[in-house]
């Protein structure tokens, strides 16, 4: 329950609630005046109720409603948590979602079983989604706990505010030290589970690649991406043909010209994409602080590493 007097008057009153942090969107304000979880000086009113000075507003949260998913114990490592996110670690080969394939375990089912402190998203008990990773792919990632949270997040990843870095290692050797990859992305007509580069439509795509070492079997590449579409390093590392090893979709465990029979064998050993979100910068949805927070890569894209001798 949150009660509130009105100190400057003449707003409607779904426009009020709003505005005043008394809910999270305007949408929400009309739903709850609607539904009889919001009065005014103990009265139920009209979304185009005009506030007035010293109006006594009432709103109540209506019941949350139990998710359909059953919460399950799953093993990923918690970097920050507090009443409003959660900061994870996510490993590879466990998807965010549950669908087709994987509906009995994902992170959402690992993260029910986790937070006993979840107000609600969007009026149902379950962590609030606002940025995906891969199945394949493993590394940071934020949930919000609460509508608030949600809804802050999701403005921040929708006006690019969110500074995301994730580390590759690709096939062959990249020339460039540094280019800014700028492409449209849409899904492919012939294979709907990939997304291909198309010069005439699509959605944009921005990638930043910065070679950190290399040599010429393959090449440990920082991206930065300014965009999030589907696969999008994926697609874009594949276009400039250096897939990233382990990614089987988009070429990284065909493309191995400049490999000998040994390390070949090594890179279809890999069952995953060698791509991992390695750092994430945003404003926390309730102080306002700039939060920075990056992750370990999994031990078998370490490994690689010193096998192809770029780490010592």
């Amino acid at each position: 329950m949150k009660k509130h007097q009105v100190e400057i008057p003449g707003d409607r009153l779904d426009h009020y609630l709003a505005a005043n942090n008394l809910c999270t969107s305007r949408s929400e304000a009309t739903k709850l005046i609607r539904d009889g979880y919001v009065t005014v000086n103990g009265k139920a009113q009209k979304t185009s109720y005009v506030v007035n000075e010293e109006d006594s507003i009432v709103v109540d949260s209506p019941p949350l409603k139990p998710t359909e998913l059953t919460p399950k114990k799953v093993d990923f490592e918690i970097i920050f948590e507090d009443k409003d996110i959660l900061v994870i670690n996510k490993p590879c080969g466990l998807v965010v979602h549950p669908g087709a394939g994987n509906y009995d375990i994902s992170l959402v089912h690992g993260l029910l079983h986790h937070c006993k402190d979840l107000s609600g998203i969007g009026g149902v008990e379950r962590p609030g989604i606002v940025h995906r990773l891969d199945k394949g792919t493993s590394g940071v990632i934020v949930v919000a706990k609460n509508d608030r949270a949600h809804q802050h997040l999701s403005e921040q990843f929708q006006n690019k505010t969110v500074e995301k870095e994730y580390e590759a290692l690709c096939l062959g050797e990249v020339e460039k030290k540094e280019q800014r990859l700028v492409h449209l992305m849409k899904r492919s007509e012939t294979n709907r589970k990939k997304f291909i580069v198309n010069q005439k439509k699509g959605k944009e795509a921005i990638s930043n690649v910065s070679v950190q070492k290399k040599n010429s079997r393959v090449s440990y590449v920082s991206v930065k991406i300014e965009t999030g579409r589907t696969h999008q390093i994926r697609v874009h590392l594949s276009f400039i043909g250096h897939p990233i090893i382990g990614d089987e979709l988009y070429g990284g465990t065909k493309k191995l010209k400049g490999l000998n029979e040994e390390q070949r064998d090594y890179v279809k050993s890999i069952n995953h994409p060698l791509l991992h979100a390695k750092k994430i910068k945003f404003t926390h949805p309730k102080t306002n602080e700039e939060m920075t927070f990056s992750s370990e890569r999994p031990k078998d894209f370490t490994e690689a590493l010193y096998y192809f001798k770029l780490q010592q």
